[in-house]
């Protein structure tokens, strides 16, 4: 069974900027912009999870000094 890659946040910001861009671009049927709001839904949750992650990893590092 193939794994999927792992995205960087980088990798992720872009493709929610990709979404974003498509989004605004009115040219997608309504069935595409409903696709892509829920992609772009779910990296949002991804990107905020990191952040927290980050954010965790930082305050028990600067306690600890």
């Amino acid at each position: 069974m193939a794994t999927k890659k792992q995205e960087t946040f980088e990798e992720k910001m872009n493709r929610l900027e990709e979404i974003a861009n498509k989004l605004d671009s009115g040219e997608l049927s309504l069935d595409e912009n409903l696709k892509l709001y829920l992609e772009g839904q779910e990296i949002i949750k991804e990107l905020e999870g990191t952040l927290q992650e980050a954010k965790k990893k930082i305050e028990e590092k600067t306690k600890s000094e």
